[in-house]
Formats: structure tokens, sequence, C-alpha cells
């Protein structure tokens, strides 16, 4: 095997490993993003109104700006933890729905 062959076989293993490495870190920004303060409270604030009119209002999640005593540390709840996620996932539905509805219009 010539050593160019061996050369041009270890600089394409390098950019595959530098592509995901990059594809990791655009992924934890993503995240970092959503999971940030004012991202949180938006995509809290529609899991709870998502939740509310899936179960007719019996359900209702404490708002996200409660007042959290000075010194100490918010701890979410299960159910801040529900909202949130519920608001994320509803999001990304929404959107996909519209890419596919309107995709056939393209």
């Amino acid at each position: 095997m010539p050593i160019d062959e061996i050369v041009e076989a270890i600089a394409f293993t390098g950019r595959l490993v530098g592509g995901a490495i990059e594809a990791l870190n655009a992924v934890g920004m993503v995240a970092e993003h959503i999971f940030s303060g004012h991202s949180a409270r938006f995509f809290h604030g529609v899991g709870r109104r998502v939740i509310a009119v899936a179960t007719f209002g019996t359900k209702r999640i404490a708002s996200s700006l409660r007042v959290v005593p000075k010194g100490s540390h918010p701890r979410p709840r299960g159910s801040d933890w529900l909202a949130l996620w519920v608001g994320i996932l509803s999001w990304i539905a929404l959107f996909l729905a519209i890419g596919f509805g309107v995709a056939h219009f393209l």
C-alpha cells in the first residue's frame, strides 16, 4: 500500500472524527441554550399551557416565575421538568408539522 493512500485514509478519518466532535459541541451548545434562564422559562411556559389544554384545565403547574429567596438556589420539582420537556417536545412537533404541512407547496 503506498504511503499516499495511508496518509489520505488517516486524513479522512481525522475529518470524520473532527466533524463528530464539532456536531457534539453544537448539540451541547443547543442544550445549553435551551436550559438557560430565558429559554427554559419560555419552554416551561409553553409546556404549562400545553398540559393545561391537554387535560382541559384539570392539571395546573405552577409558574416558573416564582420568587426564590436570596442566597438559595431554585430547586425544580418533577412537574417543572415535565412542563419543560413537554414544552420542548411540543415546540419541535409544531415545527415538524408546519414543515411537513407546507413542504408539498414547495
